[in-house]
């Protein structure tokens, strides 16, 4: 059992309510989304061999940076957005992309530490201890609010040797340097399934406003995925200049669904 998930398991440690689960890609792959009517588990550089889709709870961090001033509408992010209990066969679960934590983008400080310290699929009710532990609710981890520092190790009686537990609050608060985004501190399901859009549909699919000006596609998101259709418009920005425009229809369409 990992460090993560013994802390989890202690009893001063509650719940804070979980989020829809998101899987954020390059909107590129819509038209081979819309063909198969899937999203299909692909090998893992960090877990090989092993065939993962992977999910965010809560927010829609995006893996991809655009190498250009102003972004192509097929490179800017869609998201799907799933019950929280509706994508099956997790595998694994950690606090932040591990594909990021693997590739040594965080501070050294939790870096030098091991990815399997903080896997934990095995701690009932993972995803909502998490949230209870290091944010107390729902609306401070989707806005990446974490407790503060003494409150936090008072709270749990923490010691000299949980330096895991510590430098993982740490980087839920880290505000630099500005490459730590939003995947510092949230939470990664895997899944080894496949997931069929036309069994477990999305909530919602959010997406470039010029995608839904195809009447073919906007019809198949709602009839064929029965999905709510949710646009986003283009400008003359980089891809990092609309995640602020997908932040804020998640937000919308949670507070519209009671979610949040």
């Amino acid at each position: 059992m990992s460090i993560l998930s013994e802390f989890l398991l202690r009893t001063s440690v509650t719940q804070g309510g979980a989020l829809p689960l998101i899987h954020t890609t390059t909107s590129y792959h819509l038209k081979k989304f819309q063909e198969t009517n899937k999203l299909i588990a692909t090998e893992c550089d960090v877990f090989k061999p092993d065939r993962l889709s992977y999910f965010f709870v809560g927010r829609p961090a995006y893996k991809y940076q655009g190498d250009g001033p102003e972004a192509e509408y097929w490179e800017l992010p869609c998201c799907f957005v799933f019950e929280f209990e509706a994508v099956t066969n997790i595998t694994r679960v950690f606090p932040f992309d591990s594909g990021a934590f693997a590739n040594r983008r965080y501070p050294s400080y939790i870096n030098r530490m091991d990815l399997s310290n903080f896997e934990v699929n095995s701690a009932p009710h993972a995803a909502s201890r998490i949230i209870g532990a290091f944010f107390g609710d729902t609306r401070s981890y989707f806005h990446l609010k974490g407790k503060d520092g003494s409150t936090f190790e008072k709270e749990f009686h923490l010691e000299v040797f949980d330096a895991e537990l510590k430098a993982l609050h740490r980087l839920a608060n880290e505000k630099l340097p500005a490459s730590f985004d939003d995947r510092r501190f949230t939470i990664e399901m895997q899944s080894s399934n496949d997931v069929d859009l036309t069994v477990t549909n999305p909530l919602a699919v959010i997406v470039p406003l010029p995608y839904f000006d195809n009447q073919n596609f906007l019809g198949h998101v709602q009839s064929t995925w029965k999905a709510v259709p949710i646009g986003y418009p283009m400008y003359t920005l980089s891809v990092s200049g609309y995640y602020y425009a997908i932040y804020e229809r998640v937000e919308a369409f949670f507070k519209s669904r009671g979610i949040l």
